[in-house]
């Protein structure tokens, strides 16, 4: 796995985050779908996060302990993209980033900078939308905003 591959663990915490206000948005259960389907999770992973973006899932059972660094950056600035993509991240959702970052061992320079790095492409053109945001981009966002990550 590369680094800017993520597991279908770290989608299934992705899910956790947005189900943190009790609720999975069209929206977010959309753009998770398609994130994980262009990090190239195979048809079991696909099916785990469609399940998480069904059922309520929680952090308490993420292990982030197999990603490697740049992966826990990613994981947190999309983490903070799901939060947002319903048009608002509501204190649950918020309660449930630091949680998330905590998880990762991420400092909050680092998350912040990774979230920084979502939202810089979730303000493309159409990068608010699920179908329009531009994964890719935000890989080489975040190399260039967290070059730390990649040591």
């Amino acid at each position: 796995m590369t680094d800017s591959k993520l597991p279908s663990e770290a989608f299934v915490a992705l899910a956790a985050v947005a189900w943190a206000d009790g609720r999975m948005s069209k929206s977010e259960g959309a753009g998770l779908l398609r994130a994980a389907t262009e990090a190239g999770l195979d048809a079991d992973g696909l099916a785990a996060v469609e399940a998480a973006t069904k059922t309520s899932v929680s952090l308490d059972d993420f292990d982030p302990s197999g990603l490697a660094p740049y992966q826990r950056g990613l994981t947190y600035a999309l983490a903070s993209w799901i939060a947002r993509v319903d048009g608002l991240a509501a204190g649950s959702e918020r309660e449930a980033l630091a949680q998330l970052g905590r998880a990762l061992e991420l400092p909050q320079d680092k998350c912040q900078l990774a979230a920084s790095a979502a939202a810089d492409i979730a303000t493309l053109a159409g990068g608010h939308r699920p179908e329009k945001y531009d994964f890719a981009a935000l890989t080489e966002r975040l190399r260039e905003k967290l070059p730390s990550l990649l040591k």
